[in-house]
């Protein structure tokens, strides 16, 4: 069956998080990163150990395992959507989590997360609304990883976790490369706002948003990583500004709103847009310092491959 992983937040840890789908771990060169995983069957470790390997198998790191420890209960006015708990200590946003209901066990996740109330909003509702008392359990593993240093910058590593509850062991590798410079995802759900306010309607949830900012985030570092050349990149997201309100209207349009009556042709015109604005910027983006000298070269600065899209 598959296993969850997760980055945390940025907002909460110092690793990086890009939505719901991880293509890759990125490692700092030169700082401490906390990572994290969860298991997608809902078993809560009592033990674990987590490794950063080379691809020929040299263990290069072995970091101290933090366990999840928030064990609670659901209390009166909950909902098949929302949770109030006896405690929430241990749980933030985007955090997955275990609980038994009617003695099935169901792995949800956290969309927002309310430590006044001990309120949790769900992504998706449970089958039916869980019952006073059902278990609650935290999921989340984490560990700190160490600088490896310029010499260290590159992919194919491979981030390893292994633990237990004490009768199901488990084992999971995750790539992982080391970077020069960290991504920071240029679309947030602030941006996503901004774009709206040009449509009239309801407005849309902070999860809802976020959910669209994901998307973006996630297309545009996809395409970032075919370069080849992503862990020497020594620069920022912000060059991706004007394209990532493209790829948020491209999203909207996606899900249904875009200006004028004609959706399908709005969502072809904004998919080429935004498709052709990652080429542009990705084919002309000339920070790299793949031989870690500190200084970007002429023979570094140049692009190594075109993406031709064709309609």
């Amino acid at each position: 069956m598959a296993r969850g992983v997760q980055l945390p937040d940025p907002t909460q840890d110092s690793g990086h998080f890009r939505g719901s789908t991880v293509l890759e771990i990125e490692l700092p060169y030169d700082t401490t990163t906390t990572v994290s995983h969860w298991d997608a069957d809902g078993i809560v470790p009592t033990s674990a150990t987590c490794t950063l390997t080379k691809a020929n198998g040299s263990v290069v790191g072995t970091y101290t395992v933090t366990l999840p420890t928030l064990s609670a209960t659901v209390a009166t006015g909950s909902t098949a959507i929302t949770l109030i708990l006896s405690s929430v200590t241990g749980i933030a946003r985007g955090d997955h989590f275990k609980i038994t209901c009617d003695g099935q066990d169901y792995v949800v996740r956290a969309m927002s997360v309310n430590a006044t109330t001990k309120t949790i909003q769900l992504s998706e509702a449970l089958p039916a609304a869980p019952t006073v008392g059902d278990a609650v359990h935290a999921l989340k593993m984490t560990a700190t990883t160490t600088a490896l240093g310029a010499a260290g910058i590159g992919g194919n590593y491979r981030l390893c976790w292994a633990y237990t509850d004490g009768s199901q062991p488990r084992q999971v590798g995750i790539p992982t490369t080391v970077v020069r410079w960290p991504w920071t995802p240029p679309c947030t759900a602030e941006g996503v706002a901004e774009v709206l306010a040009d449509f009239s309607g309801k407005p849309w949830s902070l999860e809802r948003r976020q959910d669209v900012a994901d998307k973006v985030n996630d297309k545009i570092f996809a395409k970032l990583l075919q370069t080849g050349r992503r862990p020497s990149l020594y620069l920022g997201s912000t060059v991706f500004a004007d394209v990532t309100r493209t790829g948020i209207r491209y999203e909207l349009a996606q899900r249904g709103t875009a200006h004028g009556g004609q959706i399908l042709e709005m969502q072809r015109e904004l998919r080429f847009a935004f498709e052709d604005g990652l080429t542009t910027v990705i084919t002309g983006l000339s920070a790299f310092d793949s031989n870690a000298d500190g200084a970007i070269t002429d023979d570094e600065s140049k692009p190594r491959w075109v993406m031709k899209v064709r309609r």
